[in-house]
């Protein structure tokens, strides 16, 4: 795919965002099931904010996306490690589900 810079970069911005959801929609879910669904839209919020600073600053230059990806790369982590926290958690203190 070849045209204007600006286009290319919009597109790439856009899949960059299709790429993440296999990661963050699980995690999401999994910690608003586990954890606090409360907390996990707080997070989800922060996610949102974060891809679109990634998505208008990888728009207006490469260089600029990095502040917006940094930010959702941390609230997705939150999402994935604190739900897979709570179920090592519940394996090994509560036990297997009968």
């Amino acid at each position: 795919m070849a045209g204007d810079p600006a286009t290319e970069r919009k597109i790439r911005a856009h899949l960059n965002t299709v790429e993440w959801m296999p990661i963050f929609l699980p995690s999401l879910w999994l910690f608003a099931l586990y954890c606090s669904a409360a907390l996990a839209v707080a997070i989800g919020a922060v996610w949102i904010a974060g891809r679109v600073a990634y998505f208008v600053g990888y728009s207006l230059s490469p260089q600029k996306r990095y502040l917006g990806f940094g930010i959702q790369a941390i609230a997705a982590s939150v999402l994935m490690f604190g739900a897979l926290a709570k179920l090592i958690w519940l394996a090994l203190f509560v036990g297997p589900a009968i």
